[in-house]
């Protein structure tokens, strides 16, 4: 990683049609991802975003500042980072320049009422989708699958959330917090639900970040649709064995507007 941003990447990251996820820490430690189209470098060694929604990662980062964060184009290209949270503005030079994006100046119903700043830790050079390796994998989970489903006595998701984890065109992302206790966000796109209580992913592509993933970790996958109908997961990492996993879902966080929150959490968890 690099603790400055290129002038190329910044430029790339000021548009709102691109994926980005910002990782926080909850209370019990938990990593939690949210959907932010509006990170974007303010300059090579800060970066911001718009909050428009609440939820809980702006009220996470207040407590705990040390962010995790990735940002896809629509090129397939991505970057991930390291971030700590510095203050917020509701006014400004930014505050004006998010609410003129398109995406919120047209808007009748929102806009952006805030603006929160970062200093940079790390970002990692621009990477494409590894399409190819992520297809074989898709392909190995989807045959290994059936090895991980379990009788459920309650479900954790509900069928459409596991609908929507079983197809190989989801995009999935995997978070945990590191040693440094920064969140680190991986993608995990080959992942698929097992049933509704189980997720199974390979090791690769991206083997050298999944294998960082200590066994008996908290984890939480995000995962959404092209029509960005989404789903955050949470449970805990079996670790890989013979270059599979799994995640065992005990809560499970609407991610969607209008109104975000924990839709189920298993007793043992809450």
């Amino acid at each position: 990683m690099t603790d400055r941003i290129k002038t190329e990447d910044m430029k790339k990251f000021e548009t709102s049609y691109k994926i980005g996820l910002v990782a926080t820490v909850e209370k019990n430690g938990d990593p939690h991802i949210l959907l932010l189209s509006t990170i974007m470098a303010k300059n090579d060694r800060e970066m911001m975003l718009g909050k428009f929604i609440i939820g809980g990662s702006k009220e996470n980062l207040v407590r705990d500042p040390k962010v995790g964060f990735l940002i896809m184009s629509l090129e397939k290209e991505f970057w991930t980072g390291k971030m700590t949270y510095t203050n917020m503005l509701m006014s400004g030079e930014d505050y004006e320049m998010y609410n003129r994006q398109p995406l919120y100046r047209y808007n009748s119903y929102f806009g952006i009422d805030s603006v929160y700043y970062f200093d940079l830790v790390g970002i990692s050079e621009g990477k494409k989708l590894d399409m190819a390796g992520i297809v074989a994998n898709s392909l190995r989970v989807m045959l290994a699958r059936g090895r991980y489903k379990q009788d459920v006595h309650e479900s954790a998701m509900k069928h459409w959330a596991t609908e929507l984890m079983q197809r190989m065109d989801t995009l999935a992302f995997i978070s945990y917090v590191g040693k440094d206790g920064y969140p680190v966000i991986i993608p995990c796109i080959q992942l698929q639900a097992a049933d509704s209580n189980t997720l199974v992913l390979s090791n690769t592509p991206y083997k050298a970040e999944l294998s960082e993933i200590p066994a008996g970790t908290r984890v939480a996958v995000f995962g959404a649709n092209l029509k960005f109908e989404s789903v955050l997961l949470k449970g805990d990492f079996s670790g890989f064995r013979g270059g599979l996993a799994t995640v065992k879902i005990d809560r499970v966080y609407n991610s969607m507007p209008p109104k975000h929150g924990y839709i189920f959490e298993a007793k043992a968890s809450v």
